[in-house]
């Protein structure tokens, strides 16, 4: 399993950023995974990591398909492609009727169609072909990139729920998962994905599946889970994420987690969400149960991560000096493989 890292992460920025990259690098992590949220865009980090690193590779986890057309995603990419050396994945997903409708003001509409037709129409863009496109989401009127890339990005697909996680695998070159448990990954999930596969045309066995973890690294175990469950809350009262953590298995936590916030019960909504599910879908603990969790989920079936180093300290410096001890100390437990073999699924 390859070992990656979320870029940013917290604290970690302006000279920080290049400090955190070019350490993960060094010390044989394989990938540097960025995400999107209100702290900042999937792709400003990996421009500035792709100048100061040579070997690792480089994936949005997530772009939303709603939230720019397609023709300016086939740009970024190209960019980042460009500058990192052919080192850049395109992860691409949905994201939430919240982000996209409430933030952006753009209409959460037939999001399975809207995702199909934006990898599409990025593929046909790589090509260096004009692209005109007439969809039931989007409309592309001939345009072309100039300088397309010599070697196309790979293109992954960010899945939760069954239907999702076979549409993610048959027409993505990968597949980007978020709050698994490996008990559950193997029987509820992989399944769907190696189906997925199969339909597109894929050898199921080939598929690279990345994980987003957030690792919680502090000592102090109590404060970590009440940090982790106001996280959790925040996730698990979202319609569409509250629908996937009940098929996962937390139906009687997810519901009444909903309905106590629904009703403004806050402090309902954070208590129905017990230390076991924090337990199950983060990672935390010792540097020895850290490493053991990994472990687990490499036994079931993750082939990278994208792994989010989350120190609670109150000062920022201390978080900054906790979080590169702790990649350091997984680093030497794993052990990490060298430079020069990162780049096999690319």
């Amino acid at each position: 399993m390859r070992l990656g890292i979320t870029i940013p992460l917290d604290g970690f920025n302006n000279r920080h950023l290049v400090e955190l990259v070019r350490h993960a690098e060094r010390l044989g992590f394989r990938d540097g995974w960025s995400y999107e949220t209100f702290q900042g865009d999937a792709i400003t980090p990996l421009a500035a990591a792709a100048t100061v690193t040579e070997h690792m590779r480089l994936g949005t986890a997530i772009v939303s398909a709603f939230t720019r057309p397609p023709a300016l995603i086939a740009l970024s990419a190209t960019g980042i492609q460009n500058f990192s050396g052919g080192r850049f994945v395109l992860g691409l997903g949905l994201s939430t009727p919240t982000i996209v409708e409430q933030w952006m003001g753009i209409p959460y509409q037939l999001p399975v169609t809207r995702l199909k037709e934006t990898v599409a129409a990025i593929r046909a863009a790589f090509t260096g072909e004009k692209v005109t496109l007439q969809g039931k989401t989007l409309s592309i009127n001939g345009f072309r990139l100039a300088a397309p890339p010599d070697t196309p990005p790979p293109i992954y697909v960010a899945a939760q729920g069954e239907q999702m996680l076979r549409v993610a695998a048959e027409i993505g070159d990968g597949v980007i998962v978020n709050y698994i448990t490996p008990e559950t990954f193997p029987t509820r999930m992989l399944p769907a994905i190696r189906e997925g596969a199969r339909r597109g045309g894929r050898n199921p066995d080939t598929v690279d599946i990345a994980c987003r973890i957030l690792v919680a690294i502090d000592p102090e175990e109590h404060t970590v889970r009440e940090h982790l469950r106001r996280e959790m809350t925040a996730y698990v009262t979202v319609p569409q994420y509250n629908k996937f953590f009940r098929w996962l298995g937390y139906e009687d936590e997810a519901r009444t987690a909903f309905e106590a916030w629904t009703a403004g019960d806050r402090k309902k909504a954070l208590t129905a969400l017990p230390d076991t599910m924090m337990e199950a879908l983060y990672v935390l603990g010792t540097p020895d149960r850290i490493t053991q969790r990994l472990r687990d989920y490499e036994k079931a079936g993750i082939t990278s991560t994208a792994l989010q180093f989350v120190s609670y300290a109150p000062d920022r410096e201390e978080r900054r000096r906790r979080i590169l001890r702790a990649m350091e100390t997984l680093a030497e437990a794993w052990p990490l493989r060298p430079a020069e073999s990162f780049n096999e699924f690319a």
